[in-house]
């Protein structure tokens, strides 16, 4: 195929050879058509002969008066036209033209038609008898532009779609075309209506036009602007279209429901209302230059208003501002509105208490006068009287205790005393209310005393045994100096300021009183009197001193208040089942039993014991030891007795126990275990049986507890003139908690109860009862007084004085009215101590009383 191709253009070119000087001179005429580039271009050539009997031969197409090399041509010789072949220069056309002659006149089709396909084509028609025929056709190629481009502003953000505009704002719109021959023509259009046709053609291929509205109004809303390009009428303009989205400022804003005054602390819901925002107005409230924050509710109450309830409580510094309500459209500068409402709020009175402006709190002593300023404010006005209160109570006129009361708003105190220490407050009424004011300290600057009043203690210690005696005393200001002596048998001792040291209360207790510490460690007999301490501050020197009786240490005292009473299970006391009801018929056989401590001796208790016998057959049942550390109340121990039979008498005899040995024995007698029936109540029964059986039962353990209490009374006091023998028999021993918090019974032969007594023994053995055996070191530097170089009113060698530590956790402060242990736990304290009955105060030592002791007491608790 391409050999004939090759052959037919030979022939072609020699053809034209050989027939083209020939037809040099003759004119030529001229057709102009225009296409489209990307389109198809028919270029006309009329090839029909002049005579019927005329036939068309060959058809040659020249460009740009390059005659000698056609670039497409029609070969009919010896054929029809329909048969005709077609030959097409592959450099120029290739398969993108061909020759129509089913149509006048013949035309060559060029489709999807090029730039460089433009020029002056010349088509030459060859007839098998006739001349030939030349025709000239103009081929102008139009090149449409590019799809225009539309910008904001300075033309470098390209516009959206839908692109947002605010009220009264500039808009500007760049409309950018590239491309185009010849240039297009590039035009603004809305609504179909021409806004703007002054484009510029720029260096390269670039058309533009810009629109420019100085202000954007709420017409613009939801407008369609079109840029149209466009540089023939072939085919359709290009456009690019926008819709305008303007943002609209709110038209109106108003607080709906405004008041004249209103009452502080009391909550009101103010509503506020506003139109033509779009999108909707964003509301906020403002108290002066403060927005309310959190404290309002925004809904849209129709399409075009929008509400916001603001929950507002005012307070008493809001009256006279000014509550706003603030709409605005936030995308929009400058686009708030506001509503202003001047506020105007009632309150009770606000009243404070101030000390005179001649007078200093911190320097105020017994004797001198003191008065307060009771400054009252309030909307409406406060009534013109007030009244004053002391420590909560209210204080009236009173000439013989010192008060006066001077214009209703003045309280005068003449020759204040220590008493008149407290807080002061008045209080003052009007429409609104009543209100006080905060209370005002007085503060008295008094010479030190002891602490809570209380000057005397009775302390046990063993010979060589260290205790720390603490000196509390109560001041104001905090006293500066401390000082001790020690008095026996009429000789008096000066305690020199470095054997003692500055004692800091304790965190769980108030601060208020201050101590000084003293270690003290007495060596014989003559070591045990009266050590004494006094505190001196600016105001004054202590009138009465602190003082500690030193006794020595020995057994403790006989319990008391002894009790038993039946239970209905071993742990009910635990629980705090005070009426103890029975649970089931095999409980109860348990004996609960409690008892008050007394004094402990001098020395920390170790344990408790509880001896249980048989009346009938007086034989020992059990012996229960119950560890010091263990007993569930604060007050004294609590025993539970099992194994015991109903019906049975039983003498139960209590110990109290520390390192000296046992005290003489409570005896609780006779003590018998009731029938069950008589403590229980049937799971049946109605609950009026079981309060009628459970009063019976505590009427009875009342007579029966006031009875054994006389009798242990009576047997205690014959048992101190004659000692009994101890009765040799076979015991048990009740260890108090295990992991399960129950009591076991393990039961003893013989041997083991004597091994243990022998080990007892054995610990307490020593030359000298009077003196634990230590297996430590003893302490040195502790104050150890001296009676064979002491004279009366010198001060002694304190050698052996050290400066011990403030005293372990295992040591306590003792208070007015009971011993406060750090773990919280608290002791009573007997009150008017007395050196001829020691009360039960504690002695304050270390864990391991058998090496030696850190005892911690203080005075005036």
């Amino acid at each position: 195929m391409k050999g004939l191709l090759l052959l037919m253009s030979m022939i072609a070119r020699f053809v034209a050879a050989e027939v083209f000087p020939s037809d040099v001179d003759e004119p030529i005429p001229m057709i102009e058509v225009s296409a489209v580039a990307g389109l198809k271009a028919q270029i006309p050539c009329d090839i029909d002969p002049a005579s019927r009997s005329e036939v068309v031969s060959m058809v040659f197409w020249y460009k740009d008066g390059k005659d000698g090399e056609p670039i497409y041509s029609l070969d009919a010789r010896g054929k029809s036209i329909a048969q005709a072949g077609l030959w097409s220069d592959p450099y120029v056309f290739g398969d993108r033209a061909t020759m129509r002659t089913n149509v006048k006149p013949a035309k060559l089709e060029i489709d999807l038609l090029e730039a460089a396909d433009a020029g002056v084509y010349r088509c030459r028609v060859d007839y098998k008898n006739s001349p030939t025929r030349n025709q000239k056709v103009n081929l102008t190629v139009i090149v449409p532009p590019n799809k225009p481009v539309i910008y904001t502003g300075a033309g470098t953000s390209l516009a959206k779609t839908l692109q947002s505009f605010n009220e009264g704002s500039e808009l500007s719109l760049l409309c950018e075309v590239i491309g185009g021959s010849p240039p297009p023509r590039v035009t603004w259009h809305s609504e179909g209506k021409l806004l703007d046709d002054t484009y510029t053609f720029e260096h390269g291929d670039t058309t533009k036009n810009r629109l420019d509205i100085s202000k954007v109004t709420r017409e613009f809303l939801g407008a369609r602007l079109t840029c149209r390009a466009g540089n023939t009428d072939l085919v359709p303009d290009l456009t690019s279209e926008i819709m305008l989205d303007v943002k609209l400022k709110p038209l109106v804003v108003n607080i709906t429901n405004k008041q004249k005054h209103l009452s502080a602390l009391k909550t009101y819901d103010i509503e506020c209302a506003t139109s033509g925002s779009r999108p909707k107005a964003v509301i906020t409230w403002w108290k002066g230059n403060h927005e309310v924050k959190h404290m309002d509710k925004t809904f849209a109450d129709s399409p075009n208003v929008t509400k916001s309830v603001l929950s507002y409580v005012p307070t008493i510094e809001d009256d006279g501002k000014y509550l706003t309500c603030r709409a605005e459209n936030p995308v929009i500068h400058n686009s708030a509105m506001e509503d202003r409402w001047q506020l105007v709020v009632y309150y009770v009175p606000i009243v404070t208490v101030k000390l005179g402006s001649s007078l200093k709190a911190n320097d105020i002593n017994e004797g001198n006068d003191v008065y307060f300023e009771c400054d009252v404010q309030a909307n409406p006005k406060a009534y013109n009287w007030v009244v004053w209160y002391k420590d909560g109570k209210e204080l009236r006129p009173n000439v013989t205790a010192g008060i006066y009361l001077h214009s209703g708003r003045s309280l005068v105190l003449r020759n204040v005393t220590k008493n008149s220490a407290g807080e002061y407050s008045c209080t003052a009424s009007n429409i609104e209310g009543k209100s006080s004011s905060k209370p005002i300290t007085l503060d008295i600057m008094y010479a030190p005393i002891c602490k809570e009043g209380s000057s005397t203690q009775v302390v046990g210690a063993l010979k060589h045994e260290t205790i720390s005696l603490v000196c509390g005393v109560q001041s104001k200001p905090p006293p500066m100096t401390f000082h001790w002596t020690f008095n026996n048998s009429g000789e008096l001792m000066n305690v020199p300021a470095n054997r003692f040291t500055h004692v800091k209360p304790l965190s769980l207790i108030t601060s208020h009183w201050h101590g000084s510490r003293l270690n003290y460690t007495p060596a014989n007999d003559m070591d045990y009197g009266t050590v004494a301490c006094w505190a001196k501050n600016r105001i004054g020197v202590q009138k009465t001193p602190c003082l500690f009786q030193i006794i020595v240490a020995g057994k403790p005292y006989p319990l008391q208040n002894c009790t038993a009473l039946q239970s209905t299970g071993p742990y009910a006391y635990r629980m705090g089942h005070e009426d103890f009801k029975a649970t089931d018929s095999k409980d109860a056989d348990w004996l609960i039993v409690r008892c008050s401590g007394g004094f402990d001796g001098g020395l920390p208790l170790t344990n408790y014991e509880l001896e249980v016998y048989s009346e009938e057959n007086v034989y020992h049942v059990n012996t229960i030891y119950l560890n010091h550390t263990e007993k569930s109340s604060s007050s004294g121990p609590v025993f539970e007795v099992p194994g015991l039979e109903p019906g049975r008498k039983y003498r139960l005899h209590l110990y109290a126990v520390n390192a000296k040995g046992r005290s003489d024995p409570v005896v609780l007698e006779p003590v018998t275990l009731k029938a069950v029936a008589m403590y229980t109540t049937d799971r049946g029964t109605s609950d009026d049986n079981a309060d009628y059986s459970l009063l019976v039962a505590c009427f009875a353990s009342g007579i029966t507890a006031v009875c054994i209490l006389i009798v242990g009374v009576t047997l205690t006091l014959y048992r101190r003139s004659h000692p009994m023998q101890s009765i040799k028999t076979h015991s048990k021993v009740v260890q108090y908690g295990n992991k399960e918090n129950r009591v076991v019974i393990a039961p003893l032969n013989k041997e083991s109860r004597d091994e243990i007594k022998g080990q007892m023994a054995g610990d307490m053995a020593d030359d000298d009862p009077d003196v634990i055996p230590n297996k430590m070191d003893k302490r040195a530097n502790v104050f150890e007084p001296n009676y064979e170089t002491a004279k009366l009113d010198k001060t002694k060698d304190f050698s052996h004085l050290e400066e011990l530590d403030y005293p372990s956790p295992s040591s306590v402060l003792h208070t007015k009215d009971s011993w406060v242990y750090l773990n919280g736990s608290v002791e009573k304290v007997e009150k008017n101590l007395s050196p001829l009955r020691p009360s039960t105060l504690p002695v304050h030592r270390s864990h391991d009383i058998y090496t030696r002791s850190l005892r911690v007491q203080e005075s005036c608790i």
